[in-house]
């Protein structure tokens, strides 16, 4: 079931996003240190107060969860051990569906290098490197897009 992120989700949340990033070698070490350092049940709650976020729950279990900031993708995480099962497909399905199709004609990500085969897979197509820095740190992404509306051919 997908549902609307809660406080108390926060702690299995932030527990999903370190595993999955543990497993992102695009994240160089000293950057993923930081980013787990700063991966908090309080930024995860503050960061909920910013922007729309759900989770995949089942059993009582937070398989999965997305976020969404107006047509950017923000969160698009996987608990490792139920990924390859359609859980991110009916996640990004969820947020897509949330973004005002009167004010956006897209939906778009900066996804690691290890996540965009999963976005090209789903539709979305690469549109080029985009390096952040985060904590001192420089991030490598892929900025990726996908239409909302399909082309109408006259």
């Amino acid at each position: 079931m997908i549902r609307p992120f809660q406080s108390g989700d926060a702690e299995s949340c932030c527990a999903l996003i370190h595993a999955c990033l543990e497993r992102d070698p695009s994240y160089p070490s000293p950057l993923l240190q930081k980013i787990r350092d700063a991966e908090t049940l309080e930024s995860m709650k503050d960061r909920a107060g910013l922007f729309y976020i759900a989770v995949y729950e089942s059993d009582d279990r937070i398989m999965g969860v997305a976020g969404l900031d107006m047509n950017e993708i923000r969160l698009l995480y996987v608990s490792p051990e139920y990924q390859d099962q359609g859980i991110g497909r009916m996640l990004l399905e969820h947020i897509k569906s949330m973004v005002p199709p009167a004010l956006f004609s897209d939906i778009f990500v900066y996804s690691s290098r290890q996540a965009a085969g999963f976005y090209r897979a789903c539709g979305f197509a690469d549109k080029g490197p985009c390096a952040f820095e985060i904590c001192g740190e420089i991030l490598q992404t892929v900025f990726m897009a996908l239409p909302l509306h399909p082309t109408r051919s006259m």
